[in-house]
């Protein structure tokens, strides 16, 4: 966002991609409610992680580097002030809402699902959150390091708690 050796802002005007966005809103949605039930310290972490993934970004889109400031404006008053005026703006940043997250980025697409045989880890699928526990099982069963870990062995019983086990116990 800004050039540690020039002070310069590096800021584009291109829209940021997805996994940006819902990084971005993640931060905006924890930072606000850590905020709101006075957890400053971990509205700082979380906002600062933001930063963390940022900086690996080539190029800042303008909408997350100002969304950035106004996250940081509460907890470092004087130099979100700086950034918002280095950013072009000419009001002072105080004057701004605090950022709102979008729902639809909140939503994480995949998670990681563990497929245990007789206890031990066999296998790792990622699948939708909102996966139902026969439609687990299905793709759980059909998993080729599943089916090899079987060996052909009969099952006695399937335990699923979806999205996130499948315990498979052989016969």
């Amino acid at each position: 966002m800004i050039d540690e050796n020039t002070g310069e802002v590096t800021v584009v005007d291109a829209e940021a991609d997805e996994a940006t966005l819902r990084a971005l809103h993640k931060a905006i949605d924890g930072a606000g409610q850590d905020m709101a039930n006075l957890r400053f310290n971990t509205a700082i972490a979380k906002v600062t992680e933001l930063n963390n993934f940022v900086t690996k970004l080539p190029e800042v889109p303008r909408s997350v580097a100002e969304r950035m400031v106004l996250l940081v404006a509460p907890l470092a008053p004087h130099i979100a002030e700086e950034l918002w005026r280095k950013l072009g703006h000419t009001g002072s940043v105080v004057h701004e809402a605090f950022p709102v997250a979008d729902p639809a980025y909140l939503v994480d697409e995949a998670v990681t699902c563990v497929v245990q045989i007789k206890g031990k880890v066999k296998a790792r699928l990622e699948v939708p959150p909102a996966i139902s526990d026969e439609e687990l099982e299905k793709v759980a069963l059909a998993d080729p390091a599943v089916v090899a870990a079987l060996g052909g062995a009969g099952i006695r019983k399937v335990i699923v708690r979806a999205p996130k086990l499948v315990n498979i116990v052989p016969a």
